[in-house]
């Protein structure tokens, strides 16, 4: 009696990235770029230094909120073939503030395996640089994009005792700073990691209004730490 063969499982691959220095690749990343069969970015910027990194021209698709069911749709045809995909997103380690997370749910509903290739991360990243004790941290990602709404969310964090990791897009700093000067006791303290491995690299610390004084080299990614309740 001939045996039924069943198709190997697919391979979704989450791999990090650098957050500034493109010398922090890691390898694997790079190698997997080049073995995978379909790649997956969030932009084309980051796409095409990567692919010129692995010294390879192959096309790639992009996922982001314009087009999510169809790259997902796609993913989860590849993954049930058996065949290997990679995600890269644009900066750090997948998932943490990007999409990355439905084609997880994709690769899990197809039975495929994950693989996952660690690397920089702009969190630990700062944690590394930051003064304040941070056994214990509570991160708080990325906050509304609406004024009141994140002040309210701001506001349910005066009270939290543990350091508050914070992200956001480069052009919404200045307001950032500002709500958290109105919100917070002027006795906590801030900590901002700008361009963390990048050309403008630079770490402040201080009070709100110190931080908003302080000259900054244009628009340049960061993160925000806030001390915890003394």
């Amino acid at each position: 009696m001939k045996a039924i063969s069943t198709p190997a499982p697919g391979v979704l691959i989450m791999a990090a990235t650098h957050i500034g220095c493109s010398e922090d690749t890691p390898r694997r990343t790079l190698a997997a770029l080049q073995s995978s069969e379909l790649l997956i970015f969030e932009e084309d910027r980051p796409a095409r230094l990567l692919l010129k990194l692995a010294g390879i021209q192959k096309h790639y698709v992009k996922f982001n909120e314009h087009n999510p069911t169809e790259i997902i749709d796609l993913l989860y045809r590849h993954l049930k073939e058996g065949k290997s995909a990679v995600y890269v997103s644009d900066q750090g380690c997948p998932t943490l503030a990007d999409p990355g997370r439905q084609l997880l749910e994709a690769a899990y509903a197809a039975r495929a395996l994950i693989r996952v290739i660690p690397g920089p991360s702009s969190i630990t990243a700062a944690i590394s640089a930051c003064p304040f004790p941070m056994q214990r941290f509570l991160f708080q990602g990325f906050l509304s994009a609406e004024t009141a709404q994140r002040e309210r969310e701001l506001a349910q964090l005066t009270n939290h005792e543990n350091p508050i990791v914070i992200l956001d897009t480069p052009y919404r700093l200045e307001k950032l700073l500002v709500a958290c000067s109105h919100i917070f006791d002027r006795s906590r303290k801030a900590f901002l990691a700008l361009d963390i491995s990048g050309e403008h690299e630079s770490y402040l610390i201080g009070s709100f209004s110190k931080l908003l004084e302080s000259p900054r080299e244009g628009k340049l990614n960061f993160v925000l730490i806030i001390s915890g309740r003394r």
